[in-house]
């Protein structure tokens, strides 16, 4: 079946990571000049990121109250990634993740392409490790999907545990996702409809 076009059969693997508190938050670094900040729908920096992004997006996500974190260099965005501690919906197989009252789920990160490979990805997680720390929350999650190399090498980079898998095959659009268990001393993430 793997001839078949995507839209017709399209099996899916997402890695699941989370980062429990108070775990060592590891010291990345990017390899060029950046800042960081945290904008919210009050920063007075909000605009960088509707540059990026654009203003419908964001307005939509800071009006849930997420919260993202950027790197800059030259004063421009160029890596970031949000945080929502509210549900959540994940495109990769229609459904949404339904955030414990201590987490944090981390989604939607990007690096633009001039700036790749210069340790961003690593460096903005651990701005967002630190923010929930300083919050006193649980753990921290974020999902990958199985073939996306880079992105579980930035996220174990940045002291991340793949903790459980989630496995989706969809053959004409439908499909139901299946939970693996959890790593042993890690709670399971729950999805719910979007």
């Amino acid at each position: 079946m793997s001839g078949w076009p995507s839209f017709m059969y399209n099996p899916i693997e997402l890695g699941l990571y989370d980062f429990v508190y108070p775990g060592e938050i590891l010291r990345n670094e990017a390899r060029i000049e950046a800042s960081y900040e945290t904008l919210n729908g009050d920063s007075p920096n909000r605009k960088l990121i509707e540059e990026v992004q654009g203003e419908r997006l964001t307005k939509i996500r800071f009006g849930r109250e997420e919260i993202c974190f950027v790197a800059k260099h030259e004063g421009h965005v160029v890596s970031y990634i949000w945080g929502s501690r509210g549900k959540v919906g994940v495109e990769e197989i229609m459904m949404a993740v339904d955030i414990a009252p201590k987490d944090i789920y981390l989604y939607d990160a990007f690096t633009l392409e001039p700036f790749r490979g210069q340790n961003l990805y690593p460096s903005v997680l651990r701005r967002a490790l630190e923010f929930g720390g300083k919050l006193d929350l649980t753990r921290s999650t974020i999902f990958v999907e199985a073939k996306n190399t880079p992105s579980i090498r930035g996220v174990t980079k940045a002291g991340f545990t793949l903790f459980q898998k989630l496995l989706m095959t969809t053959v004409l659009g439908f499909g139901t996702p299946r939970l693996q268990p959890p790593l042993d001393g890690h709670e399971s993430a729950v999805f719910v409809p979007l």
